[in-house]
């Protein structure tokens, strides 16, 4: 296998073990954005270290306003949604943490100010619009930061993506 978000790549950028990815199909995890929008897609870890929570991010470019989908069904634990759009300041992201029934926490990252849907303790269903996408903190460019974490071990999760489809160049089209 070796279709980027479909398990892994070696396209000079970052190389992942391929065995360490459940099949798509497979994927308890969905796109967070709207079915029929296509998106470029980058894996995140050529610029961080090669371990720890962000080691199997995302970032998506897209528009800020951009509703953001929950990946998951799980309850919000926590949020920041007070900082402003291109301020370029590191720590100043705007943020929903959801977890899981399997203990693993997705983290969707940059969103717009006030640009949270949902409350830390709320109920959020896979496919519901949990938030905005933004430009905050550490943003080079409008974007969606999003990586799945095991809190107790603080590692990233290699997570795959039922419903995606490659269009070329790492751009993905969320069909149902």
């Amino acid at each position: 296998m070796t279709t980027w978000l479909a398990g892994c790549v070696d396209d000079g950028l970052v190389a992942y073990d391929c065995a360490l990815f459940p099949p798509a199909a497979d994927s308890p995890y969905i796109l967070p954005w709207s079915i029929g929008t296509t998106h470029r897609a980058i894996p995140h870890a050529a610029k961080t270290t090669p371990t720890g929570p962000q080691k199997y991010s995302i970032d998506v470019l897209m528009p800020i306003g951009t509703p953001i989908l929950a990946m998951r069904d799980g309850v919000v634990i926590f949020v920041e949604e007070s900082f402003v759009d291109g301020d370029n300041v590191p720590r100043h992201e705007n943020y929903v943490f959801v977890e899981h029934e399997d203990g693993t926490v997705a983290r969707y990252v940059h969103l717009t100010y006030g640009g949270v849907v949902f409350g830390v303790g709320d109920r959020v269903r896979q496919g519901e619009i949990i938030g905005y996408s933004g430009h905050t903190g550490n943003s080079t460019e409008p974007h969606l930061h999003i990586h799945a974490v095991l809190p107790e071990s603080g590692k990233g999760v290699p997570i795959t993506f039922a419903g995606r489809f490659p269009v070329r160049n790492r751009t993905f089209v969320n069909q149902e």
